[in-house]
């Protein structure tokens, strides 16, 4: 008798599920959408947090959020950065603690959602992304590249060249093998305009990377919002005007870019994402939300 009200529960949630309508497939907005997604935190240690030449006193918090970003726009879309632990690691080992990676011995990454379920959410998945861009290729910033190899690549010629370098420790090419021969367009100039419209501006800011760079974007209600990849890392670096780490690709030009930057948003009113910021990170409205 019990077994038999137990197999007629368990159907009933088969069917149930099976009856349970899939996400509508999203339609191009009217205006412009900026969707903030999870891909992560990495634990920084106390070794880690000098690097950046603030202490963890002075930073207080010291992990670091992994956002990834969906730009929907009325003539297509834009990925930009992509997580630091592959959707393919995520689902095998999410459940309970999280997918797991230690980026380098300061830095470890735990990941408990996968980029294409939030994007699935929302109506999207990878194939529906017109262009894909990172800030940078590391391996935070780069690890679900693969699943994009059927969008045009948004790529600045010196980074794609660092990508695939030969014992290039920042980098993990397993990430992007199927961008090796994709679609893409190179970046040769100071600023790309994603849209033609002037709202999705891919910007210069070399130094972190050779072709490290930000997105600025236009939203009609929220304004201009810069996406400023690894300029900065904690907020204190810029407050207290620290110098960019040590191990920058390049120092002088990352300092040079800062000032260039921070020129830049005082001149056009943008104001900066620090996109690993834990604090402002958490104040973000997260998807299926949006800022337009």
């Amino acid at each position: 008798m019990r077994s038999g009200v137990l197999i007629s529960l368990m159907f009933g949630v088969v069917l149930q599920a099976a009856q349970a309508p899939a996400p509508s497939k999203a339609s191009a907005p009217k205006t412009i959408r900026l969707y903030v997604l999870d891909c992560g935190l990495l634990n920084i240690s106390p070794e880690g947090v000098a690097r950046y030449h603030v202490t963890p006193a002075e930073v207080g918090e010291t992990r670091m959020p992994v956002p990834c970003f969906l730009v929907a726009h009325p003539k297509g879309t834009l990925m930009w950065d992509v997580g630091v632990i592959p959707d393919t690691i995520v689902e095998k080992q999410a459940a309970g603690s999280g997918a797991r990676y230690d980026i380098n011995p300061t830095a470890a990454a735990v990941v408990r959602r996968t980029l294409k379920s939030q994007l699935a959410a929302i109506g999207y998945s990878p194939a529906d992304i017109t262009y894909v861009a990172i800030s940078h290729a590391h391996k935070d910033h780069s690890a679900n590249l693969n699943q994009f190899a059927g969008s045009t690549w948004l790529a600045r010629p010196a980074e794609r060249e660092f990508m695939w370098k030969p014992g290039n420790e920042r980098v993990d090419p397993t990430f992007y093998t199927g961008l090796e021969r994709t679609k893409s367009i190179p970046i040769d100039k100071d600023e790309f305009d994603v849209f033609g419209d002037g709202r999705a501006i891919i910007k210069a800011a070399p130094g972190h990377t050779p072709g490290h760079q930000v997105l600025v974007l236009q939203l009609a209600s929220t304004g201009r919002v810069m996406l400023a990849g690894d300029l900065y890392h904690y907020p204190q670096e810029r407050s207290f005007h620290r110098a960019p780490p040590d191990n920058e690709f390049n120092v002088q030009q990352s300092a040079a870019s800062r000032a260039m930057i921070e020129e830049y948003l005082t001149k056009t009113k943008t104001t900066i994402w620090i996109e690993h910021d834990f604090g402002a990170n958490a104040k973000l409205k997260k998807s299926p939300a949006y800022y337009d």
